[in-house]
């Protein structure tokens, strides 16, 4: 058996035939960075930034799963807080979309998907996992067998849910079911943990897709 170490296998589904730009739109208050992929906002003591990594992370049944960066820093002299009801894109419709846990990206690629996709990087770690889901795949009756998956990198890079302690910051992964190509604009509303839905978020950040 081999057990030569690959990295990681990349293999790329496209859900159509041209590519999206997410470009985030200027706001008051808001720094987009020199790439114009993301875009800073600082109130009080918290500097957010956001911006769209993938738009295909994996498409199947379920519905296409894109990823965002998200990075905050906490300048002031207690302990903020966030978790994953705390981030919300809200789509061209108005349609809102709460993150999707790692875990539940996880059941998901499991459940339906044998070849994964680009970013954020999950694949075969060994040759030999591979050689054992390709063997069975052209031995066995036409039903799709799934092989066991190796997710650590979907938690490895995800956003932790953790306070983050007075000058300091966190940076990492979100995940939402949301088709971008499909949309014209959407943004990302952002709320401390515990704040009401009812009330503005604390930090909004409107992109624009560019097809």
């Amino acid at each position: 058996m081999l057990k030569t170490f690959l990295g990681l296998l990349l293999l790329s589904f496209t859900l159509s035939g041209c590519a999206v730009r997410i470009v985030p739109e200027a706001v008051p208050g808001g720094v987009i960075a020199p790439d114009g992929k993301s875009i800073s906002i600082s109130k009080g003591d918290l500097t957010i930034s956001a911006g769209v990594v993938d738009e295909e992370v994996f498409n199947n049944t379920q519905g296409l799963i894109t990823s965002m960066r998200i990075e905050i820093e906490n300048r002031g002299d207690r302990e903020e807080s966030f978790d994953n009801d705390s981030f919300v894109l809200v789509d061209g419709e108005n349609m809102q979309h709460f993150s999707v846990t790692p875990e539940k990206v996880r059941q998901m690629l499991t459940k339906e998907t044998y070849y994964l996709l680009p970013y954020p990087y999950v694949g075969f770690y060994y040759l030999e996992d591979y050689e054992k889901a390709a063997f069975r795949n052209s031995t066995s009756t036409a039903l799709p067998y799934y092989y066991e998956l190796y997710p650590e990198a979907l938690f490895a890079k995800a956003l932790p849910m953790e306070s983050i302690i007075p000058k300091a910051k966190i940076g990492g992964l979100l995940y939402f079911q949301m088709d971008l190509h499909s949309q014209k604009s959407f943004r990302l509303h952002v709320y401390r943990k515990g704040s009401s839905k009812s009330a503005p978020a604390d930090f909004v950040f409107p992109f624009v897709v560019a097809k």
